[in-house]
């Protein structure tokens, strides 16, 4: 789904481009592109609102839905009911979202998909775990693995199993989630998916740490942290390093607990992980506490709740204003305390995180106590004791409706005694020290029957402690648990990973099929290498019916998914152009592109204005005369042909084979008197605002012969890093590396530069898109 990522980045771009996408998919809506692409776009509109407009969103699902059943394709059903499903999941629709999730399921067993069956279980247990129906999520989750199983999906399976070990650790039943943890583990093993592996083994972890088994899960947590650093994974080392820190608090090693959060802190510092560095300012936040340092704790507090504020993670913030607010209490500054317990217990509660309201009831109980506001100090304490003890406890409502009936009669008597005793308080003060104690209690109790109430209330919690210790020793822990284990499984929600990939489906469907390319030649290849999943370069292609053929190889501003979206605009755009207005003419398409991405964009030429446009190479060859007509914007035409070729060279440059270079002793070992290369360069702008002077473009017509091999490409694969110095690719060993492959066919060709890339790449990061077009006359 490209639905959370792409549109939290929309939020991060200018307000326009949001509607310039939608703006683009609506056109494509309304053109003639094929039922399958509407689909997509209707899916794709569907998530760009989800998040903002839902009666919009749940629209756009309908249309696909709609679209689906009208071209009876089984297989766009069933995701369009899923896409369905995955709005109703991200407004809180569970029990809709079930039911869409199980229309998709049966729209695969129609097609006897039995992977989109197993993927639908598990998409069905996912609404059950967040509509808190842990039994019903196990039993989809057993049925996904089940599958997965037999159509021999390992991966599936093991996360199938993942997800129902954690099912049944939030069940209670430990022993049984180790049980499906091990068998995950020992599938992610066998293939080397280390990333899982240690994955699975936090939540075994976490086991360990809810039966205070802290030495176990010391051990666990060092195996994690020795897989992660044999795979240079940081992050999951942090991670470890935090789970390490956290077994030590318990076992009140809290000099170690400190020196393990630091250094995980460090590291998610220079990764600029938020989430994980608010995480670890709350773990230190509590680990100063159990040493009584309250400064460093209340620093770290408040460093924590910054974060989150920013980021936007108002369920877990409540776990830091707790933090806080408890030292402020300590402090005496009551106001601030009870602001924070306040706002904790709001944002607790509108997240559903239970421990964190169980503990904002209490803070704020405690708070009023000291401050003799007993009317609300008795209002929280039993909202405290009623929610913490609702899961063991059937007596707890009784209990608390005679302790409100004896605080109602007593009340009066309360507010007498507590003013008679309001001087005799003040001579206390003034008693030597060994009277501290008394005046103490004095002062807060006030009354003889606050003190009873109160009293009632000790009794009655050391009763409870009891059937805890009984009943359920681990309560406050497995909260703790449940919450960290919600947090596993949003994480591993696949919303994330389906967001890129659906950004993929659609691009891949906006791009042109292999069959215009072999309406242009049979002899052709595309190489394009996004740097992510989704991609800024894009290429485009239309072959008219008075045979021309018109192709384009595109590098947009930016890369992965801001590149995407203008990918999406790019080829909405050359459609309109060219197949809608019928202008073939290169120089007039640029300039008219050019327009329309100005305006799209609402670029006004300010200086501190993102300068979005695309560089580009755009070929129309006339099969008819054999005429080659370009334009381009920055990226230039290279044609190779025999040398034999008479052609007249004009102002061209031109570079013959030269293959001294051992990087290429595989390669062909023509002599330089076989082949030529003519570089007919581009404008010198883009296609877009910039800081120059707007020119038209222009053109250039080339005879071309027979044998004639055409190249456009984008920048990335001569700017990549790599080789044994890691020094650029360079256009110049792209040219001899094309020259050297001439005795190949295209889809040979292909290959040796998509060989080379890697080899040269090796095990540095690629930098930009990568787009090749190369086509054979």
């Amino acid at each position: 789904m490209l639905n959370r990522l792409l549109f939290f980045i929309v939020l991060l771009s200018p307000g326009f481009l949001l509607g310039a996408v939608n703006d683009s998919l609506l056109q494509i809506i309304q053109s003639n592109a094929h039922d399958t692409v509407k689909i997509l776009v209707f899916e794709q509109l569907a998530a760009n609102h989800r998040k903002n407009n839902e009666d919009s969103a749940f629209y756009y699902n309908q249309k696909a839905i709609d679209l689906s059943k009208k071209i009876s394709n089984q297989k766009e059903i069933a995701e369009a009911y899923r896409e369905y499903a995955l709005t109703a999941q991200a407004v809180g629709k569970y029990p809709v979202a079930v039911e869409y999730y199980t229309k998709a399921q049966k729209a695969h067993e129609k097609q006897k998909n039995r992977n989109g069956v197993a993927e639908a279980f598990n998409d069905i247990g996912i609404a059950y775990y967040y509509a808190g129906e842990y039994e019903k999520a196990r039993v989809n989750f057993e049925k996904s693995g089940e599958i997965k199983i037999e159509i021999g999906d390992s991966i599936g399976a093991g996360q199938s199993f993942n997800n129902t070990g954690i099912m049944h650790d939030i069940a209670g039943n430990p022993t049984e989630a180790i049980k499906l943890y091990l068998r995950a583990i020992e599938i992610y093993e066998n293939l080397k998916d280390t990333n899982m592996t240690i994955g699975t083994m936090a939540n075994i972890g976490l086991i360990y740490i809810g039966q205070k088994n802290y030495t176990e899960a010391l051990k666990v947590y060092a195996k994690q942290k020795k897989l992660a650093k044999a795979i240079n994974a940081k992050k999951h080392y942090g991670i470890a390093l935090t789970s390490e820190g956290t077994a030590y608090d318990y076992l009140e090693k809290y000099e170690e607990a400190r020196k393990h959060f630091l250094e995980a802190l460090e590291i998610f510092l220079a990764l600029g992980d938020k989430p994980l560095i608010a995480q670890c300012y709350n773990n230190l936040s509590v680990n100063y506490e159990l040493t009584n340092e309250d400064d460093k704790a209340l620093e770290y507090a408040l460093k924590a709740i910054k974060i989150k504020k920013e980021i936007g993670s108002f369920g877990k913030i409540a776990v830091s204003q707790i933090a806080a607010a408890k030292i402020y209490n300590k402090r005496g500054e009551y106001n601030k305390a009870l602001n924070l317990y306040q706002e904790a217990l709001t944002n607790a509660e509108n997240t559903g995180y239970m421990d964190y309201v169980i503990k904002s009831h209490k803070g704020l109980s405690m708070v009023y106590e000291k401050q003799k506001k007993f009317d609300k100090a008795y209002y929280h304490q039993s909202q405290y004791i009623t929610l913490a003890d609702s899961v063991t406890n059937k007596e707890n409502t009784e209990l608390i409706n005679e302790l409100e009936k004896k605080y109602q009669s007593e009340r009066k008597e309360q507010e007498i005694e507590l003013l008679n005793k309001t001087n005799a308080i003040k001579d206390i003060e003034l008693e030597k020290a060994s009277e501290e104690s008394k005046r103490k209690s004095i002062q807060l109790f006030g009354s003889l029957g606050v003190g009873i109430i109160l009293l009632g209330f000790l009794i009655f919690v050391y009763r409870v402690n009891q059937q805890r210790k009984r009943n359920n020793a681990l309560l406050t822990q497995k909260n703790i648990e449940i919450t960290h284990q919600k947090e596993i499984v949003e994480e591993q929600h696949q919303e994330i990973t389906d967001s890129i990939n659906y950004a993929k489906r659609i691009q891949t469907a906006l791009l042109t099929s292999d069959e215009y390319w072999n309406q242009i030649s049979s002899e052709h290849f595309v190489l394009l290498k996004p740097k992510d999943v989704v991609s800024g370069d894009f290429f485009w292609a239309f072959h008219t019916e008075n045979n021309l053929a018109i192709w384009v190889a595109a590098d947009c501003t930016g890369h992965g998914v801001p590149g995407a979206f203008m990918s999406m605009l790019g080829i909405s755009f050359f459609n309109e152009i060219v197949v809608e207005n019928n202008i073939t003419q290169p120089s007039l398409i640029l300039n008219k592109l050019r327009e329309k991405i100005i305006k799209a964009l609402e670029q006004k030429g300010i200086d501190t204005q993102q300068k979005d446009g695309m560089d580009l190479a755009l070929c129309v060859w006339d099969e008819n005369t054999n005429k080659l007509t370009f334009s381009g914007a920055n990226n230039p035409v290279w044609i190779i042909r025999a040398v034999t070729s008479s052609a007249d060279e004009g102002s061209v440059s031109r570079r013959t084979a030269k293959l001294t270079d051992s990087r290429y002793e595989h390669s062909s070992t023509r002599t330089d008197s076989q082949y030529e290369l003519i570089e007919h360069k581009a404008d010198k702008q883009p296609v877009g605002l910039y800081s120059g002077d707007l020119k038209p473009f222009t053109e250039k017509e080339i005879q071309l012969q027979q044998g004639d091999a055409i190249y456009t490409f984008s920048d990335g694969y001569a700017d990549q890093f790599g080789g044994e110095k890691g020094k650029k690719f360079k256009l110049k060993s792209l040219k001899q590396l094309l020259l050297s492959v001439q005795d190949k066919n295209m889809e040979d060709q292909k290959k040796t530069l998509d060989n080379m890339f890697e080899n040269w790449k090796g095990d540095l990061e690629q930098i930009d898109d990568v787009c090749i077009i190369g086509v054979k006359v």
